[in-house]
């Protein structure tokens, strides 16, 4: 089938004033300042948990089956998944609902993951061991047919022509015939059999390997004009396992099903009576062989059920309730006899796959129920907040302390949580740069089409890092006197030294390493003619840095913005061809007295993120106008009105809130991020102080009951 690429159903979009950008996320409501009064006593927001049932993001998803399998998960597994529309600039908070075609994408998947669980030792170590190769003694196959396999050699296809003395019989070209020598009335053939008068005549089939032999057919009495019958005999390796006397004119089918093992034999005899008279007996045997399954000695208490029971209560970010572990033994039972009854050769690798499979679909592992009220046991909530912590600094499952403090209800302690978070900040600060910071930041996603893209987007996410790492306030994203780059990209900023390569090199240099002067921001930003390129610009940095989302455009305002851009007169420099668009309505300069003053103070970047002096034209690159107040003629002097900026701090901890929450903020929540931002003892937090007060935070505002 052929896998297509699914549009999202959730598509939100912020839009800019002049209808320039589509498909930016939503970004959470402005932040009011406080009135004056406002106090301890008026930020007192009440819990309020998360109404919508949320699926985890796929990039959640992969980095938990990879954590949860303990071995790298291939991203080809996840490309035509359905991509998860962001709300509020976050992909985790999704509600996307998948239609036929995506679940059978997600279920070609959840295959793969089986087995790659079958194919992991370590996942199955607990196991019983599984049964060595055995080189067959002879020719295996699925099937033999005394008369299909008949032939002139010893041993062709397991079967061999004796008498009962145990000789083998002489092969008779002539007469197409096996024939025994002094006493040539000893005779096989390809339909039958004759005794002599002092040995049986015998066919023998051989083993090949260890297993399961079904084996129907019949004697008949080929000469009935006299005589005193036979005796039709069946032994396995000489023990009996069938006898019949046979009549003048009688006939004895048969049906038998053996175990046997490698080098066993199963001989049809013709026995004689008492003479060899009118003896020709017609003979046919059918022999369907079923290889004894390597893990055979796997059964649901000794292997699958411990399997099962740790990887569901791994992904479903609790223990594995009894009452779903009976419904994955049921499963596993009725999909073991299938199987078996289908012919598997393992029999026991089809049932596992198909649980397994079953674990990977659930809705208890796909979606986030311990979100939402209801969705753990009173029992279970110590497991919810290490989820929670988990999702947040991991992108994933909370680790093994983690988990095993949650099954010791030691997470239900304050302290004991914010240890917790510091310690996943520390220990995996890369996960959260990247599902955090690489989302707010947009360093993540998203394809750059210039040839350094990759060292854009490292430089990007390493500064991040850096002053998380280092313990250094915010403000340093936008100034933080250094950048962290590979060779090439210092030599494409033209920063001092020879012979760089791809070696990351720390320069000391209050040119680069701020957000606004990162190649990938100016480059992404930078599309489009030079009239929106300050207005992509502008929006990017009023939407991720001061939370000031634009509204979207209606009939009225889109009018009017296409009558206002048939009057500009496009040979004018272009900061006067912005003003007479922001004079030219109320409406156009509501959203562009704030687009301008950013997107103009970075003019001096050019689209690819190169410095310069003066437009191609060679007119001067000037802009004189202020952001709230403050003017802000170029990249620094905006990065120093931001950073002095209050709704900056206020920005920043309102996205950690909202990426810990899981929702957006709440009228009444502004406050809550104007304290982690700038708290009431007049400190200023750190941004890995403010990111783990974020997160304490969040769960105290999404507190579920159960």
């Amino acid at each position: 089938m052929k896998l297509a690429r699914l549009v999202p159903l959730i598509c939100l979009a912020l839009t800019a004033c002049d209808g320039a950008i589509n498909g930016l996320p939503p970004g959470p409501p402005p932040i009011d300042p406080p009135p004056p009064d406002a106090g301890p006593a008026k930020c007192e927001p009440s819990a309020h948990g998360v109404t919508n049932l949320l699926r985890l993001s796929n990039r959640e998803y992969q980095a938990m089956v990879g954590d949860l399998l303990g071995v790298p998960v291939s991203d080809a597994l996840f490309t035509e998944w359905t991509p998860v529309a962001q709300v509020y600039g976050f992909d985790t908070m999704s509600e996307t609902r998948l239609d036929a075609q995506g679940l059978e994408v997600q279920l070609a998947t959840a295959e793969q993951l089986a087995g790659i669980v079958l194919a992991t030792p370590a996942l199955t170590a607990h196991c019983p061991a599984v049964r060595p190769p055995q080189t067959p003694a002879c020719t295996r196959k699925p099937s033999y047919s005394s008369t299909d396999d008949f032939s002139d050699a010893q041993g062709r296809d397991c079967w061999t022509y004796l008498d009962s003395s145990g000789a083998p019989m002489i092969f008779d070209n002539a007469n197409a015939r096996w024939r025994k020598e002094p006493d040539q009335t000893v005779l096989l053939w390809r339909l039958g059999a004759h005794p002599g008068s002092t040995v049986d005549a015998v066919r023998r089939w051989l083993s090949p390997v260890d297993g399961t032999v079904a084996i129907s057919g019949s004697f008949n009495d080929a000469d009935p004009g006299g005589g005193d019958g036979i005796v039709a005999l069946i032994q396995k390796n000489g023990g009996q396992v069938f006898a019949q006397d046979l009549p003048n004119g009688g006939q004895a089918p048969f049906t038998l099903t053996l175990l046997v093992t490698k080098g066993d034999t199963v001989d049809f005899v013709v026995n004689r009576k008492g003479n060899p008279n009118y003896d020709s007996t017609a003979f046919n045997a059918a022999i369907t062989f079923t290889p004894i399954p390597a893990k055979s000695a796997w059964t649901w208490g000794n292997c699958v059920e411990p399997l099962v029971s740790r990887l569901a209560s791994r992904a479903f970010r609790r223990p594995v309730r009894p009452d779903e572990l009976a419904d994955y033994q049921a499963l596993f039972a009725a999909s073991l006899q299938g199987a078996t009854s289908a012919g598997f050769p393992e029999p026991v690798d089809e049932a596992l796959q198909s649980v397994l499979q079953t674990v990977f679909l659930s809705p208890n592992f796909v979606f986030k129920p311990e979100l939402v009220p209801g969705g753990l046991e009173p029992s279970e909530r110590g497991f919810g907040v290490a989820s929670r912590l988990g999702l947040f600094f991991r992108g994933s499952l909370a680790d093994e302390q983690l988990w095993a403090m949650a099954g010791l209800g030691q997470l239900a302690d304050p302290t004991t949580v914010r240890a917790q978070a510091d310690r996943l900040l520390e220990q995996d600060l890369d996960r959260f740069t990247s599902s955090f910071g690489g989302q707010w930041l947009d360093f993540r996603d998203g394809a750059v089409t210039h040839p350094l893209a990759a060292s854009m987007k490292r430089e990007a996410r390493d500064m991040f890092a850096v002053v998380l790492r280092e313990d250094r306030p915010p403000e340093q994203l936008l100034r933080p006197g250094f950048t962290v780059v590979q060779g090439a990209l210092a030599q494409y900023y033209g920063l001092p030294g020879s012979g760089m390569d791809e070696t990351t090199y720390r320069f000391m240099t209050p040119l680069r390493g701020g957000l606004l002067s990162h190649a990938l921001f100016l480059t992404r930003t930078g599309s489009g003619s030079e009239f929106r390129r300050p207005i992509h610009r502008g929006i990017w940095v009023l939407t991720r840095l001061l939370c000031r989302p634009l509204p979207h455009l209606d009939p009225a305002t889109l009018e009017e913005i296409g009558d206002s851009f048939e009057t500009i007169d496009r040979t004018k420099p272009l900061p006067e061809q912005m003003a007479l668009h922001r004079d030219s309505s109320n409406r156009c300069g509501a959203c562009h007295n704030s687009i301008d003053p950013i997107g103009l103070a970075l003019e001096k970047f050019d689209a690819q993120g190169q410095w310069r002096e003066t437009y191609a034209d060679g007119r001067p690159i000037v802009s004189t106008l202020e952001l709230d107040g403050v003017i802000v003629r170029d990249p620094y002097e905006l990065a120093a009105a931001i950073e002095g900026n209050p709704d900056y701090r206020a920005c920043v901890a309102q996205k950690l809130l909202t990426f810990g929450m899981n929702r957006g903020p709440l009228e009444g929540e502004a406050c809550v991020a104007q304290r982690l931002g700038r708290p009431l003892d007049g400190s200023s937090p750190t941004l890995k102080t403010m990111t783990v007060d974020a997160l304490l935070k969040a769960l105290e505002l999404t507190e579920v009951s159960p």
